[in-house]
């Protein structure tokens, strides 16, 4: 009588015993976005996927504060002067990211006819390509390196403070930038500290014309920023 008791029991809760799940091999995630994630037990193409996601690097916003300087004949009557600004960047994948931007920088342009402040706005969109860091030296992946592409507009502003000539009329250029940065992590992965470095070229309209002994007002743009980026 007993055995069939226990059978029974047997046959009712011995699906309930065996029905617990059993404990998934769940990402950990990373505290470090250099750190190997080879560790972890999950198919490769799934393995770059889940770091990704993990890290959170979709959506990033930064802070911008440097310098800006003309090159050419621009450079030799305008002085270099403060630049400000930020942008917004969406990550396709690690690799590849949309960027957008815009920046104000303040001059003084002294040609020797006219003394003027000048402004510059300038606003512009393009691509960022990061470095695949797995296999390179620490001190390269740490830094985290990009290069950048991006078209760009370009509106300046005279305001004239002296002398007896006329400035130029205000006016909106067009060009392209080429640069470099780097980007460090300072708090855990969202808090980026980097550099970018950045040459414009730009068409100005009166870059072909000579208004005063040190040349014409042919130049390019160069600019360099500290930024600040926080990682959504």
């Amino acid at each position: 009588m007993r055995a069939w008791i226990w059978l029974a029991l047997f046959a009712v809760l011995g699906p309930c015993l065996t029905a617990f799940p059993e404990a998934k091999n769940d990402y950990p995630g990373v505290a470090d976005p250099f750190a190997d994630p080879s560790q972890y037990e999950f198919a490769d193409d799934e393995k770059e996927d889940k770091e990704f996601f993990h890290l959170g690097r979709f959506f990033m916003l930064g802070f911008d504060v440097g310098t800006a300087i003309f090159t050419g004949g621009l450079g030799t009557t305008t002085a270099p002067g403060l630049l400000v600004g930020g942008r917004v960047l969406y990550f396709f994948d690690k690799l590849i990211a949309l960027e957008g931007m815009a920046h104000y920088s303040m001059h003084q342009d002294n040609p020797g006819t006219f003394d003027a402040d000048v402004a510059i706005l300038s606003y512009g969109a393009g691509l960022r390509y990061y470095f695949d860091i797995n296999n390179a030296p620490r001190a390269i992946a740490i830094a985290n390196p990009y290069l950048s592409l991006a078209a760009a507009g370009y509106q300046r502003q005279f305001n004239k403070v002296g002398g007896s000539g006329t400035p130029p009329a205000d006016s909106i250029a067009f060009g392209a930038s080429l640069g470099a940065g780097a980007e460090f992590l300072v708090y855990r992965k969202h808090v980026y500290l980097g550099l970018d470095l950045r040459y414009h070229f730009v068409f100005f309209l009166d870059e072909n014309t000579s208004i005063s002994a040190p040349g014409d007002r042919a130049g390019d743009y160069f600019t360099a920023a500290m930024t600040v980026n926080y990682n959504f």
